[in-house]
Parts: C-alpha cells; sequence; structure tokens
C-alpha cells in the first residue's frame, strides 16, 4: 500500500527528465522507495492503532497526511540518489535539498510515533488532553515538594 506516486515524487526534481532511455535512477527503483517508506509508515500508523483500510475514502485529510509523509521520504532518497549522480560540486538549480525533505518526513514520522496525529485519525482519542487533565503528574500521588522528609524513596515514617 503506497500513499503517493512517482510523479508526485519526481515533482521535487524539476531537472529530473523522466521517461527516457537510460533513465537513472529508473522508476522502477522510484516505486520501490515509495514502497519502503510507505512500509514503514505503515507499521508506524498500525502501531498507534490506525484503521488504514478505505482511509482514502473514509478520512482524506489522514490520508493526504501519510500521503505527504510518503512522499517526502522517497523524494529524500531519490534526491540523494541524483545528487550523487551530479557529483558534490554540481549546482543542482531549483532542485529541493534532499537534507530538508529528508529531516521534514522523520520529525513528521516522530510526530507520529508520538501521538501527535491521533485526533486526526481516530477522533475519540485522548492523547491530546491528557497533559492538561493530569498537569504533569499522573494520578493521586502527592506532590513530592509537599513532604517534609527527604528520604521519598523509602518513607521510614510512613504509617502503613
Amino acid at each position: 500500500m503506497s500513499f503517493t506516486t512517482i510523479d508526485a515524487v519526481a515533482a521535487h526534481f524539476p531537472g529530473f527528465q523522466r521517461d527516457v532511455t537510460g533513465q537513472n535512477p529508473s522508476d522502477d527503483q522510484i516505486q520501490l522507495w515509495i514502497d519502503s517508506q510507505s512500509a514503514r509508515l505503515v507499521g508506524l500508523a498500525l502501531a498507534r492503532g490506525y484503521t488504514l483500510e478505505g482511509l482514502d475514502e473514509a478520512n482524506p485529510q489522514a490520508y493526504a497526511l501519510l500521503s505527504l509523509m510518503n512522499e517526502l521520504s522517497a523524494a529524500a532518497d531519490l534526491g540523494d540518489a541524483l545528487l550523487s549522480l551530479i557529483g558534490p560540486d554540481a549546482s543542482p538549480q531549483g532542485w529541493a535539498s534532499p537534507n530538508s525533505l529528508r529531516r521534514s518526513a522523520e520529525n513528521m514520522a516522530e510526530e507520529l510515533k508520538r501521538g501527535t496525529y491521533d485526533k486526526l485519525f481516530l477522533p475519540t482519542a485522548r492523547t491530546g488532553d491528557a497533559f492538561a487533565q493530569f498537569g504533569g503528574a499522573a494520578g493521586q500521588e502527592p506532590d513530592l515538594e509537599d513532604t517534609d522528609d527527604s528520604n521519598v524513596a523509602f518513607r521510614k515514617n510512613a504509617n502503613f
């Protein structure tokens, strides 16, 4: 299951010509990068409990987010390959920087792992408001600053 197309990925590099004899990298290679990055996104999404079946119709915004992530990461792979072919001294005028594409894709993947997009995929998700409810404390334990003994680990003087 891929979320983007070869055309969308190649569009980041306007000087890259497709459909020519000896195209390097080939469309097959670009599709392989798309599929590899898509597999990673699917794994991350499923680990968060997102349902991906029919996502393009059921939740177009969530699908668009995964599509963008897939496009950026595959474009970074393509950009690395293209820049390695033209050499370090060449000036790729108008081309996207593979480093910035990769950084954007990795930042979005980290956000996906942390649950930043939970509300987009699961409208009933409570991830976004958990910190505000607890204020940083996870339950009924007392604040450590309010205790008068310095040994909070063992609580020698506590009655059980």
